[in-house]
């Protein structure tokens, strides 16, 4: 079976394509005529992005009895009363202003073109992929809460202290997040993680050693939707455009506590488009207001008194990057340095167990195991082994790997262009590359089967990242706390502060970073 077969007779598997695109441009409404109104607003704090960092930053704010604002290009999803669709039936929640689908595969899907949870830059190289909405990448990601290995900690953030992040904020930020781990006796019984048995199976048959990965997902709720007593979420195919049951996204749980303070107001479907330093260390933002379709209503001019970007790594080093060489805002040689996708590159193999059941028909888009071959000098990777939910049994495994990046790459603005330049390429892959052909190489070796060239090219996705990192790297583009280096008031607090890879999904770090430098923000500015 060859790649043309392989996505043709999935989408047999998966049904008919969505023809609503059609429909909705039929009905679409056409830009508003002449100059755009313009506002102006004064307002003390102010965030731009509701994902990690945002959403921490606003929470401590506002419990020490600041007022916030927060801005978010994306919609918030827990009030629009939309629901989240699945990877097999996208709609409305599937990709950002697209009419067709964006995942990492499979996109043989036209969707109504909306300001949905997905959004994909597309680089030369490389495919970034971003959560958009109330709630950032929590809204998209696989949930997986993992710690990274306190040694690799060490090694790439020496600047912080890491018996305080062990003890402290690792801690606090899966108490907060509600980190949890699934039951064995309900993994080993649930038939839609046959997926993930036959993985560590095959995993240490080879000689690797298999790890449990706690999650965001409450695998209670997950038990109940498998006994059919609540409504099906990771059981129903939901994953990377919204979960609308069992995920505990920040929505529910930071943002949700600091709305409840009442000090904090979030305006969603605001898009920043440029930063002004001002002389009296306050901050200007040019600010587009967008309806769903994406048609620009309105403008406004805010005026901060104190801004933090926590606008995801992409869109803090666009900001700031575009902001500096249009609008003149004060940088240094730093910004744009030690970028990486955090090691990120896609495998698979197929043909696994193909005459003996394969990997199942149905498969919770939820991951709960990992290969750790961290420790291997040769070879240190991590490696997700990922679900494959396309309703038909394809005998094919997915990994998700996590390298080092042993050649960091850089980010750069071209005013020409309009746009962010990525300064990467295969040589900064090419380590990646050896470990996703040495593990491949190895599992067929005993399991049998081949790399999965049905989905990616050659077997190989090097293009894949879901965990961009880097550019104002903590201690180097700003101070020990997130302040921007020559600046008194603007602050980065997201995936930017970690120099290009932690070695694990990184959520968790960028959350326990974020309380780290808010803490001390709060104490040294804010008093």
């Amino acid at each position: 079976m060859d790649r043309k077969t392989f996505i043709q007779l999935s989408a047999m598997g998966t049904g008919a394509l969505f023809f609503s695109s059609f429909f909705g441009n039929l009905f679409a409404k056409t830009p508003p005529i002449g100059e755009l109104p313009v506002t102006e607003h004064s307002i003390e704090n102010v965030i731009i992005g509701t994902g990690y960092g945002g959403a921490v930053s606003a929470l401590r704010l506002c419990e020490a009895g600041h007022k916030v604002t927060m801005l978010e290009m994306g919609l918030n999803w827990g009030k629009s009363g939309i629901p989240f669709s699945a990877m097999r039936n996208p709609n409305e929640s599937a990709a950002w202003l697209r009419t067709r689908t964006i995942a990492p595969f499979m996109n043989i899907f036209s969707v109504p073109k909306f300001t949905g949870t997905l959004d994909r830059w597309d680089f030369p190289e490389l495919k970034i992929w971003m959560g958009r909405g109330v709630g950032g990448g929590s809204l998209v990601n696989g949930g997986m809460a993992v710690t990274p290995k306190r040694n690799y900690f060490q090694e790439v953030l020496p600047q912080l202290d890491s018996e305080l992040f062990y003890s402290k904020y690792f801690p606090l930020v899966k108490k907060e997040l509600g980190v949890n781990v699934i039951d064995e006796d309900f993994l080993n019984k649930c038939s839609f993680y046959k997926f993930n048995r036959v993985g560590e199976e095959e995993a240490h048959k080879a000689g690797f050693k298999t790890i449990r990965v706690p999650n965001v997902y409450d695998f209670k709720y997950m038990e109940r939707e498998y006994r059919n007593e609540v409504p099906r979420s990771a059981l129903a195919g939901e994953v990377i455009y919204g979960n609308n049951h069992g995920k505990v996204t920040l929505d529910k749980n930071y943002l949700k506590k600091a709305e409840d303070t009442g000090k904090l107001n979030i305006l969603d479907l605001h898009k920043v488009e440029h930063i002004t330093h001002n002389a009296d260390d306050s901050y200007t933002l040019e600010v587009t207001v967008i309806n769903t379709d994406g048609i620009p209503l309105a403008k406004k001019k805010i005026t901060a008194k104190k801004l933090i970007l926590a606008a995801g790594t992409m869109g803090t080093l666009d900001l700031l990057l575009r902001s500096a060489a249009e609008n003149r805002l004060k940088t240094d040689e730093n910004l744009g340095k030690n970028w990486g996708n955090n090691g990120n590159f896609m495998t698979g193999r197929n043909f696994v167990k193909a005459f003996t059941g394969g990997t199942g028909v149905q498969h919770s888009t939820i991951p709960v195991g990992g290969v750790d071959n961290w420790e291997d000098a040769n070879h240190p990777f991590f490696t997700e082994i990922a679900p494959l939910p396309m309703g038909m049994n394809v005998a094919t495994t997915l990994y998700l790997m996590i390298n080092r990046v042993k050649k960091p790459g850089h980010v750069t603005f071209d005013k020409v262009t309009g746009r962010l330049d990525m300064h990467w390429d295969k040589t900064n892959t090419a380590e990646m590359l050896k470990n996703a052909q040495y593990f491949v190489r190895k599992m067929n070796k005993v399991n049998g089967g081949t790399r999965s060239h049905m989905i990616f090219h050659n077997g190989f996705g090097a293009d894949v990242c879901y965990h961009p990192l880097g550019g104002a790297v903590i201690g180097k583009a700003t101070d020990s706390y997130g302040k921007l280096n020559g600046h008194n008031n603007l602050y980065v607090i997201d995936g930017s502060l970690i120099p290009g890879t932690i070695g694990v999904n990184p959520f968790l770090t960028i959350t326990a970073i974020a309380e780290y430098c808010i803490e001390n923000i709060i104490k040294k500015d804010f008093t």
